[in-house]
């Protein structure tokens, strides 16, 4: 056997120490581990750790309460894919609890070791910041805060989650108003700027591909958040507000240069704008989710984000309490939010701070104005700490833009610049459907826009008398909306049109060309309308009005797209299939036969162009190729067949949106003609038994001499009828004011 080696005394002390070095190291990466765990868990309680270590979640919702589970909360609860973090107080009842909520008590709260909550004070709304680390500590990725009495009426699904979405963009300057972009301009939201409350509205906007908005504020119906000053004024004291604001109008954007006040009761923030939820201690409870709203939004300009508000999406009822309170807590919205506004217009970061040094430098900025205290400004570095231990990415900073003067905005061109994602622009004039305003005494039974439009018909027919019962049970179709193309600028045909159909329809479109002439007309109506600025080649690309009009997201059923030139029988709409795609007669031509006449041979706009849009749809996409020539075929029975018929009137339901506005888009690409484009993508998408065809009349001529000899009124247009030479002559008169309005007005 080989004898074992023998060491001295000097190697065993090396061994010892040796042990004691890896005995110490492998404590210290336990204790490593342990501590980083505890950390991404938000927490060095071992106690919380067991008690939240499954927690989990990419979607939080963030509440903070005084009151046991209200229904409102247990609604909140319920929503599927988000979890609930509700922060407690000192008046939290200690035993609240709810199964589908995490709870954190004021013990929960200061155990978990987040250096943010030093600086918390009890009995503030500010504790609701410990909600919003404990989500990201627990893997949020998209955080929707509210309160306790606000219930959600869509499970959330109006926030767009996606990294981009089509909508249309503020071109106003200073300011922005979300509900007078939602049918209220009479009314404004807490911390809106009272000297510019009555300024006159900017209806203008531009369509295009954008960023999604990092910051989603939805309206809220009902009692929704306004200033003190407002309820003192226009409503009775113990009434409950009703206040309803239109919910199919577009999302808009706001872009960077522009302020617009939201709060911290129905907002969503996706992950790049979670750095944004910190709700300052040192302002009064009615002005701190205002201020710091202001604050986000002047930090958001340098990444390249931006706050979009939505369609009501939420409902509140309050309960009534001193106002007379509320306005003395809301002092510094009524008299500094247009100093807070200038100075953060005017502030600048320097070139070489991170997002996250301009955060600092910021909130040190208001203190020196006095917009809030300096225990903000170090919350402000504790939260920063938190974040980044927390592991959140933060923002890469884009600088806002450089200005040679201060005092002056950047251009137009380079604050939009920053969020959109492509270069297909279209300006577009947006109103909403108007809304009954809240009045302190108010005895009205008809709205203004219904006895406005009865004015209008009387006016014009001022020999004739019209029997009708309640103007407000005239049919109408809120959930459908109207697009009027004008092959030519006829716009002086306007006023008749609103005539015919605004009180049928609240959402119209009109589009045509050049805005400057449309915007002289539309100045003599009663009130704005929505135009889009869209260059069809005199009505050659119609198609394209109805694509950008489906971008503009709004919340509709079903798209009718009609040429200005069509009589449209309003009574008989309800009557039909609003779950069908509509179309009319159209005649089979065939790719491997020449068509004369009917520019089907035209090189640019006819079959040429359908077979190289073809070919391009069948490189892009096989499938939606093989889908769409396979019905095609089903429906021609000629494998290399399409279609072509008139093309004046249409109409998509919703739920084809997707399907129809893809093709459309494709095709039009290659400037395919109308005539063909309209009745051959429905006929590519679905089954012709599964079409409606439309009944209506086509004229080669004007018919308005004839027209009470062939209208038909249970059918559902004519055509051709030019407004501007029928309501000219004695028969068109007789026409309208005789058979006409009187159909339009029946219930």
């Amino acid at each position: 056997m080989r004898d074992v080696p023998q060491h001295g005394p000097g190697f065993r002390m090396l061994c010892i120490a040796g042990a004691c070095l890896l005995f110490l190291y492998i404590a210290w990466s336990a204790g490593s581990q342990r501590n980083k765990f505890s950390i991404v868990n938000g927490s060095r309680n071992p106690r919380l750790i067991d008690k939240f270590r499954t927690v989990q979640s990419d979607r939080w919702i963030v509440v903070t309460t005084i009151s046991y589970p209200t229904p409102d909360m247990e609604f909140l609860a319920s929503i599927p894919g988000w979890r609930v973090v509700v922060v407690g107080d000192t008046k939290t009842p200690a035993d609240w609890r709810n199964p589908n909520c995490v709870f954190l008590s004021l013990e929960d709260q200061r155990g978990l070791g987040f250096a943010t909550e030093s600086l918390l004070p009890e009995e503030s709304y500010a504790r609701k910041t410990m909600g919003y680390l404990f989500a990201i500590a627990h893997g949020a990725k998209v955080i929707y805060e509210t309160d306790d009495d606000n219930r959600p009426l869509d499970l959330l699904k109006t926030f767009k989650l996606d990294p981009t979405m089509w909508g249309i963009m503020f071109r106003g300057e200073k300011l922005f108003n979300p509900y007078r972009h939602f049918g209220q301009p009479t009314l404004w939201p807490r911390g809106y700027p009272l000297g510019s409350v009555g300024e006159r509205p900017t209806t203008d906007y531009e369509l295009n591909h954008w960023k999604t908005p990092s910051i989603q504020q939805g309206l809220v119906n009902g009692d929704p958040d306004m200033d003190a000053i407002f309820r003192l004024t226009r409503k009775q004291t113990r009434s409950q507000l009703n206040v309803t604001f239109d919910g199919r109008a577009p999302p808009s954007i706001v872009p960077a240069g522009v302020f617009a006040p939201f709060n911290s009761q129905n907002t969503l923030f996706l992950y790049d704008a979670l750095w944004a939820l910190l709700i300052p201690t040192t302002t009064t409870f009615r002005v701190c989710d205002i201020w710091r709203g202001y604050w986000a939004q002047r930090l958001l300009w340098e990444m390249g984000g931006n706050v979009g508000f939505f369609p009501p999406n939420a409902v509140q009822k309050r309960n009534s309490h001193s106002y007379l309170s509320d306005a003395k807590e809301e002092k510094d919205l009524y008299f500094q939010t247009d100093r807070l506004v200038d100075f953060l217009t005017k502030w600048r970061c320097e070139e070489g701070r991170t997002l996250f040094g301009c955060m600092t430098k910021l909130s040190t900025d208001m203190v020196h104005e006095n917009f809030w205290g300096g225990k903000d400004a170090s919350l402000t570095s504790l939260w920063i700490k938190d974040l980044v231990a927390l592991g959140y990415q933060e923002p890469k900073r884009i600088p806002f833009g450089s200005l040679k003067d201060a005092a002056q905005y950047v251009t137009e061109e380079k604050l939009l610049t920053q969020t959109r994602t492509t270069d297909q622009r279209v300006n577009v004039s947006f109103w909403a459907a108007g809304q009954p305003p809240p009045q302190i005494y108010s005895q009205a039974t008809q709205s203004p826009a219904a006895v406005s439009h009865a004015a209008q018909i009387a006016s014009y027919c001022s020999n004739e008398s019209f029997i009708t019962s309640k103007l407000t049970d005239i049919i109408t179709y809120p959930n459908i909306l109207l697009i009027i193309v004008f092959n030519f600028p006829h716009y002086e045909n306007l006023q008749f049109l609103e005539t015919m159909y605004s009180m049928h329809f609240p959402h119209i479109i009109y589009c045509g060309a050049n805005k400057d002439q449309f915007d002289t007309h539309a100045k003599l109506l009663s009130k704005p309308v929505t135009f889009m600025e869209v260059d069809h080649a005199n009505g050659w690309l119609g198609q394209h009005c109805l694509i950008e009009a489906m971008k503009m997201q709004f919340r509709v059923d079903g798209y009718l797209y009609m040429g200005d030139d069509v009589l449209l029988n309003v009574w008989n709409i309800h009557t039909l299939p609003l779950n069908k795609l509509w179309v009319y007669h159209a005649r089979v031509v065939r790719q491997s036969r020449r068509e004369r006449g009917h520019r089907v041979d035209h090189p640019k706009v006819g079959s040429p162009a359908y077979q190289a849009a073809l070919k391009a749809l069948k490189l892009v996409d096989i499938d939606r190729y093989n889908s769409f020539t396979d019905m095609l075929f089903n429906n021609s029975w000629k494998r290399d067949g399409f279609f072509i018929g008139s093309s004046d009137i249409c109409y998509v339901p919703e739920k084809y949106k997707a399907d129809y506005l893809y093709y459309m888009e494709h095709f039009s690409r290659f400037d395919l003609y109308i005539e063909l484009i309209f009745p051959t993508v429905p006929r590519g998408i679905e089954k012709s038994e599964n079409l409606y065809m439309m009944k209506g009349t086509y004229f080669l001529y004007e018919p308005i001499r004839e027209i009470r000899k062939y209208f038909n009124e249970n059918h559902l247009f004519v055509h051709t009828v030019k407004i501007s030479r029928s309501i000219s002559v004695p028969e068109g008169r007789t026409f309208f004011c005789k058979i006409f309005f009187p159909l339009t007005l029946k219930n």
